[in-house]
């Protein structure tokens, strides 16, 4: 016996689906699917065959009441295709036969109903907590009023700053002014000078080979000559108005660069360990993740795919190729800079290496990015090596084609605005952030671009952590979920953690939990957990190291 009943605003009463009189329904069987009165209930439900097997709930649990759960479709967060089995209260986590065994044995494990019960009580607590803040807070809000936030202390000392820089941008204006009129007097006169040389050169050659010229034409004792050529001769003594160069002023553009900007204090960070990896390679100068979870690592010399399963790496694939930047797709292909203008590329479906349809021509690459929404970003070198500058130095935007829809290499006012870019990323807001080395000796700064081109602000680190002794040799830069960015140093162990224009939040020393010489970063898919791939100490035989950790605060 099936029935149907669905119950709507507006429509007339429901009535027992037995009776089909009394309105007063009180029961539901699940099994059945009818509304039952309660004399209807005992006399004809409970002589259907096998009721007393069948699921009869109050009509006032009806909506809520989903049915039995099926809890063999969980699979064990540690072991991928194996079901879970039991929860374990001691690690607040579903595990399998496996897990129970290597590690769980001895902790609190229980049946995964349970587990699931003391989930939902646990969500019933967090609920009903929230629901009583949520009354405080109406009842704070009512309080409120409005306020004059010129009477705010944070507010003053805010407008003091504001008012400090705004007079120290006018000094320095007033001083680099004077400079510019300095430049100009000293380049006009010099300009004057040449200009009256080069005239004074120019009728001084003219002289002699007017004198030459007048000379011939005596000697030739030719009468016609003399009467034609000599108004000609004459007029080889003017002076030609030469213009050796002009001087013009291009004038700057103030911006939140140069003025500084307001940001909201974040709170503090934290990083927690949570698994450790040794690898195969010397150290993990590039690190990128694949879609499946797998993991690209690269020492310059060696390529390989790993994959993290419980605290060890699987190697599942290697490749003898010189890398100098790394970057994974959407798609899983594997994009390579190896030391010509065309990327190379490892497909993610058939693990073949092969030239991609990327080029940056006629550069070298020495960066790569791919952002979320597929398109390749690659910085490029000119000349023959990084250092002495010579060549090009862009940074290129190409679409999922291969065509370069920008090109970022000279501000507005024609300067070279990279020197040798090594690390590129995005944020969500479109700023286009690039490590850009200086010298050869690692000195570098984080230039960061609107999508126009213009530099929005340039890092070169923070003097509680860099000085002269210490400056600032950035490496690696990744963004955050949250829109900020990290950025790496070599050999020290610092995080940079700025916001998606550029400006400093915080700096954090991972050298505290225990995390030495941090070097390439990428963040997994799992909110807040992030891989370190770290180098290795001068003379030091030991591989590098891989570190799973969760972030908080940034």
């Amino acid at each position: 016996m099936a029935f149907s009943q669905s119950l709507k605003r507006g429509q007339a009463p429901a009535t027992c689906n037995f009776c089909e009189e009394d309105t007063k329904i009180k029961w539901k069987c699940i099994n059945c699917d009818v509304l039952m009165c309660a004399k209807c209930k005992d006399k004809i439900h409970a002589k259907l065959k096998n009721s007393k097997d069948h699921n009869v709930i109050d009509i006032k649990e009806v909506g809520i009441y989903q049915g039995e759960l099926d809890f063999s479709v969980l699979k064990c967060e540690e072991h991928t295709g194996q079901s879970a089995v039991m929860f374990c209260t001691s690690c607040d986590r579903l595990v399998c036969t496996s897990c129970i065994s290597k590690i769980h044995n001895g902790h609190g494990l229980v049946e995964i109903s349970e587990g699931y019960n003391l989930k939902l009580e646990k969500l019933k607590t967090e609920k009903t907590e929230a629901q009583k803040q949520l009354e405080e807070l109406t009842k704070e809000k009512e309080k409120v009023s409005p306020v004059d936030i010129k009477d705010n202390e944070q507010y003053k000392v805010l407008i003091r700053k504001i008012e400090a820089q705004n007079i120290k941008i006018k000094t320095s204006a007033d001083k680099y002014s004077e400079e510019l009129k300095g430049e100009l007097k000293r380049k006009l006169s010099e300009l004057q000078v040449e200009k009256a040389t080069k005239k004074l050169e120019k009728v001084e050659d003219n002289l002699n080979k007017l004198i030459l010229n007048v000379e011939a034409l005596i000697q030739s004792k030719e009468a016609d000559k003399v009467f034609i050529e000599r108004k000609k001769l004459s007029t080889t003594v003017s002076i030609d108005d030469i213009d050796p160069g002009t001087i013009s002023f291009l004038p700057g553009q103030i911006s939140p660069y140069n003025v500084g900007s307001l940001q909201v204090a974040f709170n503090a960070v934290n990083v927690r360990i949570v698994k450790q990896f040794q690898t195969g390679i010397s150290r993990v100068y590039y690190l990128s993740l694949s879609p499946d979870n797998s993991l690209w690592i690269s020492d310059n010399n060696v390529l390989q795919k790993v994959k993290p399963v419980e605290h060890k790496l699987t190697v599942e694939s290697t490749f003898n190729i010189k890398v100098y930047g790394m970057a994974v797709t959407p798609t899983g292909d594997v994009l390579l800079a190896v030391g010509v203008p065309v990327l190379k590329q490892i497909s993610g479906k058939t693990g073949e290496l092969t030239d991609s349809i990327y080029s940056v021509k006629p550069t070298h690459p020495s960066a790569i990015y791919v952002t979320k929404d597929g398109k390749v970003i690659v910085g490029g070198c000119g000349g023959k090596s990084a250092f002495p500058v010579s060549g090009r130095r862009p940074v290129f935007v190409m679409n999922q084609k291969g065509e370069h829809e920008t090109i970022y290499e000279h501000d507005k006012n024609n300067i070279r605005i990279f020197t040798y870019p090594v690390s590129i990323t995005s944020t969500d807001n479109g700023n286009i952030c690039v490590v850009d080395e200086l010298s050869e000796d690692f000195r570098g700064r984080i230039v960061v671009l609107n999508r126009d081109g213009d530099i929005l602000q340039i890092y070169t680190g923070h003097h509680e952590v860099n000085n002269e002794n210490k400056p600032f040799k950035p490496v690696y830069i990744v963004t955050t979920p949250s829109d900020n960015i990290i950025v790496t140093e070599l050999s020290i162990y610092i995080f940079h953690i700025l916001n998606n224009c550029g400006h400093l939040i915080t700096h954090y020393n991972i050298g505290d939990i225990g995390i030495s010489w941090p070097y390439s970063l990428c963040f997994t898919r799992t909110a807040g957990q992030l891989y370190i791939g770290c180098t290795r100490g001068v003379g030091s035989s030991e591989k590098g190291k891989l570190y799973e950790v969760h972030i908080s605060g940034c």
